[in-house]
């Protein structure tokens, strides 16, 4: 049987042989020239393929992907990370009046944690995370046929705000004075939205106090829309406070001493998917009610729908100026392992950007925002946490391109 087998599949390759003529010559080819023959006719044989001029290995800076395109080689994994490969701005200075309408900053900041630290990394990988969103490349299936990156507003990366590693009071003031001077800069189209707005990226939420600081000589007291699994009104004596002033000021007590310091408008803030522990059976609730919040608790979204909670939101807000702040532990561990102080129980990343998008379509007059609390090493290889904070941060663009503001009179 093998030798008859053996002697068909010779004759089966004497065959194919065969048919490999050299035209010219009408003679069989020899076992190497077949396969040199077959080799320069196949897809693995070096052709001329008249490569463009862009093709040609280059370096890539950091907002190639914004202008050069999928077609010329700007794939999400090219250049340097800015976020979602936008132009890099220095927002600080003077020189970039009238250059930009929207900025994504960064604040790496976690000194005023109380679990897992590492938050200061959150810019960089949500940078990571938004490698695959580009200008080029921004509508989505979900917005209209709306490109916020390329609509009426210029938005740009504002790199990050340089603050001290070791002391939180002298970092939080170099926040604050960052961010003072960004919002201090014209807007490039002021005939549509007459100020400059930004999103920021954390850090931890302690972040939110100095932004609020820097907010108010522009808009004046603000309702805060607070996504987050936590209260953050905590009283500082109940959480740090009573030792120092300076553990005063931490992550969960910057809501309570905004609205101490008059940043918040009365009765207008709002927490979102709230679920936590708290550390005193009534006072914590009733000091949360005395700093003007009102509550949805994460296992409301079964019974009312987003629908109605988008509206109670509106309802409560109605024509005040808002400040988003949403913290990533707002998502349940399963969308968003990657925080410091995890609460099972959240919201699905899905209803998030639907609950922001009604929010949008409301027309509720947006002047700022932050995504805080992602702390990277905490995240999976997949990182998901990191994808989900640059689609929040989209999402939270296309409102403030699809809502204009105009400055209080």
């Amino acid at each position: 049987m093998f030798p008859q087998l053996f002697v068909l599949l010779s004759l089966a390759e004497i065959a194919f042989a065969t048919q490999l003529v050299d035209k010219d010559t009408q003679k069989p080819l020899s076992e190497a020239e077949a396969f040199s023959n077959f080799i320069s006719k196949s897809i693995f044989g070096r052709r001329n393929f008249n490569l463009r001029q862009s093709h040609v290995p280059e370096t890539v800076p950091p907002s190639f992907f914004a202008y050069a395109g999928f077609d010329n080689g700007g794939f999400g994994y090219n250049g340097i990370a800015t976020f979602a490969h936008l132009p890099y701005t220095i927002c600080t200075k003077s020189e970039s009046d009238k250059t930009f309408d929207i900025g994504i900053v960064g604040h790496p900041f976690d000194l005023g944690v109380s679990y897992r630290p590492g938050a200061r990394f959150g810019p960089n990988g949500a940078r990571q995370g938004a490698r695959r969103l580009s200008p080029v490349a921004g509508w989505d299936l979900g917005h209209n046929g709306v490109n916020p990156f390329r609509d009426w507003a210029s938005v740009v990366d504002c790199g990050d705000i340089s603050n001290a590693p070791f002391d939180k009071m002298e970092a939080i003031h170099e926040l604050e004075a960052g961010m003072k001077s960004i919002n201090s800069r014209t807007p490039k189209n002021m005939s549509v939205s007459e100020a400059v707005r930004l999103i920021t990226i954390g850090g931890d939420h302690t972040i939110t106090l100095p932004i609020l600081r820097a907010l108010h000589a522009t808009w004046g007291p603000v309702a805060v829309l607070h996504f987050d699994s936590h209260l953050d009104t905590w009283d500082p004596k109940q959480l740090g406070g009573g030792v120092t002033k300076y553990a005063e000021v931490n992550h969960g007590t910057m809501l309570h001493i905004a609205h101490e310091e008059g940043l918040l408008s009365n009765n207008s803030n709002m927490h979102l998917g709230s679920r936590c522990g708290l550390l005193d059976e009534h006072y914590d609730l009733n000091n949360d009610l005395r700093c003007g919040f009102g509550m949805i608790r994460a296992r409301e979204i079964d019974k009312l729908g987003i629908d109605k909670i988008v509206q109670k939101v509106v309802d409560r807000v109605g024509d005040k100026y808002v400040y988003l702040s949403v913290d990533i532990d707002v998502l349940d561990p399963a969308f968003a392992p990657a925080t410091g102080t995890i609460e099972p129980g959240g919201w699905t990343t899905r209803e998030l950007l639907t609950i922001i998008q009604g929010l949008s379509s409301a027309g509720l007059k947006i002047v700022g925002s932050d995504v805080v609390e992602f702390t990277p090493i905490y995240d999976n290889a997949a990182e998901t946490t990191g994808i989900a904070v640059g689609d929040i941060v989209y999402e939270i663009l296309h409102w403030m391109v699809q809502v204009p503001v105009k400055k209080p009179s």
